[in-house]
């Protein structure tokens, strides 16, 4: 936490402190004034009732103080106008990463696993917009590039469970995802072509983006695009395809590993440990590379709701009882 005018309520405590002892000298030293001075006083002021009286008029005096001392702290508190400040970096939210899955038949037994390598590559970005894309043979928006990541880990979650639970629970992750008069079912470079159209300020080609590709490129009957067709779309927009293959052998994942280090990219095996660690490194070093040279700027956020706070509560509890004990 950082005071921002920090001398404004150092200023406050002295002039206080200085108020406060001109107030008590003054009073020393006036005169008694139309006072009347009485003798043999003794008696009175040594009875019991007299002392208690005494002894809750200190107490009294002293509880107002108190509570005077305990307003003027979170006063000063608040006028020094404290704040968090950080260092952000604006270049970070520049940066769009698009998540593609395969939801046809042949994926059905490993999209939840997908998924949850997704949600692990979601934890290790921070200020990335990021969208899910779903496809069979047609795709649909899950959620569009957005920065809310609660929404995205709930988004990922709700589908997993869909998955695990066959439409019982959670989201049904193949709804809308399956077209009668389409000419055939896993329809990848379709669904790749989609994901990159699902980026926007597209007129931008500088803007680093990413796409990670969840199939095992099973392709069933002819769509609109082909895969050089999809990829060279990616490749046009500036995307970087890197893809999770759970089938990491044969031809198809062959074809896969060519197309995606085409763009920069990499295919890995679902199981492969290594997958989650290098793509979130290569997103991160790789898009970093294509930034503006621009410095972290200097965030910070007034805070002055416990001070204020404080006060209110101090002057609660001073009024009612100055008021009172006046009486």
């Amino acid at each position: 936490m950082e005071l921002t005018w920090g001398w404004l309520g150092l200023l406050l405590l002295v002039a206080t402190v200085v108020v406060a002892g001109l107030s008590w000298w003054r009073a020393r030293q006036e005169q008694p004034g139309e006072a009347v001075l009485a003798a043999h006083t003794r008696r009175l002021t040594e009875l019991g009732a007299y002392r208690n009286a005494l002894a809750r008029t200190r107490v009294r005096l002293l509880a107002l103080t108190a509570l005077l001392v305990l307003a003027l702290v979170p006063a000063a508190w608040a006028a020094s106008r404290p704040a968090e400040a950080q260092l952000v970096q604006p270049e970070k939210r520049n940066r769009d990463i698009m998540l593609c899955l395969d939801v046809s038949g042949s994926m059905a037994v490993t999209d939840q696993a997908i998924l949850h390598s997704f949600a692990d590559l979601v934890g290790g970005f921070q200020g990335e917009r990021i969208g899910l894309i779903l496809f069979d043979s047609q795709a649909v928006t899950a959620f569009p590039l957005t920065d809310d990541y609660d929404l995205v880990r709930t988004q990922l979650e709700e589908y997993a469970k869909g998955f695990g639970s066959y439409g019982g629970s959670g989201l049904d992750p193949r709804a809308g995802t399956w077209n009668l008069n389409s000419p055939g079912t896993s329809l990848v470079p379709d669904g790749l072509a989609s994901c990159v159209l699902g980026f926007d300020q597209r007129e931008d080609t500088r803007r680093p983006r990413a796409l990670i590709l969840g199939t095992d490129n099973m392709v069933v009957g002819r769509g609109v695009y082909s895969q050089d067709e999809a990829f060279e779309q990616a490749e046009a927009l500036g995307v970087r395809v890197y893809a999770l293959d759970p089938l990491a052998f044969g031809p198809q994942h062959d074809e896969l590993v060519v197309a995606t280090e085409g763009t920069g990219g990499r295919t890995f095996g679902l199981g492969d440990e290594g997958a989650v660690p290098f793509i979130t490194e290569e997103i991160e070093r790789l898009e970093a590379a294509r930034l503006p040279d621009s410095r972290p700027q200097y965030l910070r956020t007034d805070t002055p709701r416990w001070p204020v706070l404080l006060l209110v509560a101090s002057l609660l509890g001073y009024l009612p009882l100055a008021w009172r004990w006046r009486r």
